[in-house]
């Protein structure tokens, strides 16, 4: 079986936040960097993150892990142009590879085994997508399979991958993750999560 990459989405600017939402601190360890962690002990051969309005802090918090820092100059667009650029900055450095794994970096419920999972169900499955399954729905983190790479390369600025999984749904195979639905978007949300009895685990 071919190897899966990584694409870990930590471009935005956080307005709802306020401030940078990739470097709030759980357990002692920022977002983004535990998003690389799943990535990285959940079995992805590479890990491209994708920075735009806070790159300089997101890169100097990753410094010492490996990973590929790809700055998109268009993060302002949607996301779609964050998932190009990520993918392209996979396909750069291996060009063969089988499957990109699509991480968000304000999920705090992420861990290895989610991703680790992920990528397990995905080629027993036969079919090109994965994805979690949680609050009446499907999204990342997902897995698209080389068969997809033209399609994610086309995706519109303002779209997500979640588009794609929601218009062929009979080709995506999903593990369900009810923990999916916590989000961190706004300063109350990170105060509910803040408050929980027992925090997120790596």
């Amino acid at each position: 079986m071919k190897s899966a990459g990584a694409i870990i989405l930590a471009a935005g600017s956080a307005s709802r936040m306020g401030h940078a939402k990739q470097l709030l601190q759980i357990n002692g360890q920022s977002l983004v960097r535990r998003a690389v962690r799943a990535a990285l002990d959940g079995g992805c051969s590479r890990v491209v993150v994708v920075t735009g309005a806070y790159a300089d802090a997101v890169g100097a918090e990753l410094a010492d892990l490996p990973v590929i820092q790809a700055f998109n100059s268009a993060w302002a667009g949607g996301m779609g142009s964050s998932i190009r650029c990520g993918l392209a900055a996979l396909l750069e450095c291996e060009s063969g590879i089988g499957a990109a794994a699509i991480l968000l970096c304000d999920q705090p419920r992420l861990s290895a085994d989610i991703v680790r999972n992920l990528l397990s169900v995905w080629p027993a499955s036969g079919k090109p997508m994965a994805a979690c399954e949680y609050g009446g729905t499907i999204g990342p983190p997902c897995c698209f399979g080389s068969v997809m790479f033209d399609a994610l390369g086309r995706i519109g600025d303002a779209d997500g991958a979640k588009k794609l999984l929601l218009a062929d749904r009979k080709n995506v195979r999903t593990i369900a993750w009810p923990e999916g639905c916590d989000d961190l978007d706004t300063p109350e949300d990170w105060q509910r999560l803040c408050q929980t009895d027992s925090p997120p685990a790596q």
